[in-house]
């Protein structure tokens, strides 16, 4: 029978390993934004919530949801100023 420590040193590493997972994937979907901003960026449109699904969808076969939009608008605004 495992001991109390072992079994949560155990349970610790699992959750580490889960955390870094959610990071690979959260820093990959920023990476995807940022390469689609600078195609977007050649298209000299100006964007808004309301229109960006229209441009966005060809690049990336899908639909975005809000927090992509958000992060998107972010990247293309920030480089206009």
């Amino acid at each position: 029978m495992e001991s109390y420590k072992s079994s949560m040193r155990k349970f610790k590493i699992q959750e580490d390993r889960k955390v870094k997972s959610h990071l690979k994937e959260f820093y990959k979907g920023l990476n995807q934004m940022e390469s689609i901003a600078v195609e977007l960026r050649k298209l000299d449109v100006i964007f808004t919530e309301g229109n960006i699904q229209e441009y966005v969808t060809p690049l990336l076969g899908r639909d975005l949801d809000s927090m992509e939009i958000f992060v998107l608008l972010g990247k293309l605004n920030k480089e206009n100023e």
